[in-house]
C-alpha cells in the first residue's frame, strides 16, 4: 500500500509540474505568436506522463525491496522507460504522419528528459533516505 501512496504524491508533483511548465510554454507560444509546439504535443505529453509515473512505481518498488540495489532498480525503471517512450516517439513519427517531424523530435525529446530529470531527483531523494 506504501507503494501506491508514494506513486500518488509523485503523480500529483509530477502532474502539478507538467502543468506549469507546459502551460507556461503553450501561453508563451500563443502570446509571442511563434510555433515551437507540434499538433501532438498534448497526447505526447499525456502518454509520458504514464510511461513516467509507471517507471516511477518499477524504481521505487526495486528501491524500497532492497536500497542497496537501488540504483539498480532506478536504471532498469529508466531503461523501461526510456524503450516505451520511444517506441511511442516512432508510432507518432511514422503513424500519425507528423508535417514538421524535426519540430515533433524537439517536443519530444524536451518533454522526455524534463520528466525523467523530476523523476530522477524524487527517486534519488527517496534512495538518500532509504541508506541513511
Amino acid at each position: 500500500m506504501e507503494i501506491l501512496k508514494a506513486t500518488g504524491q509523485f503523480a500529483w508533483k509530477l502532474l502539478l509540474g507538467s502543468i506549469f511548465i507546459f502551460g507556461g510554454a503553450y501561453f508563451i507560444q500563443q502570446s509571442v505568436n511563434t510555433l515551437f509546439l507540434d499538433s501532438t504535443f498534448v497526447p505526447l505529453c499525456i502518454l509520458l506522463y504514464l510511461v513516467t509515473v509507471f517507471a516511477y512505481a518499477i524504481s521505487y518498488l526495486g528501491i524500497h525491496s532492497n536500497p542497496e540495489l537501488g540504483v539498480y532498480a532506478i536504471l532498469g525503471g529508466v531503461m523501461i522507460k526510456m524503450l516505451v517512450s520511444l517506441g511511442i516517439f516512432i508510432v507518432f513519427l511514422y503513424g500519425f504522419k507528423a508535417e514538421n517531424k524535426v519540430l515533433l523530435g524537439l517536443n519530444f525529446f524536451c518533454i522526455y528528459l524534463l520528466m525523467s530529470c523530476f523523476e530522477v531527483i524524487i527517486l534519488l531523494r527517496n534512495l538518500r533516505r532509504k541508506i541513511k
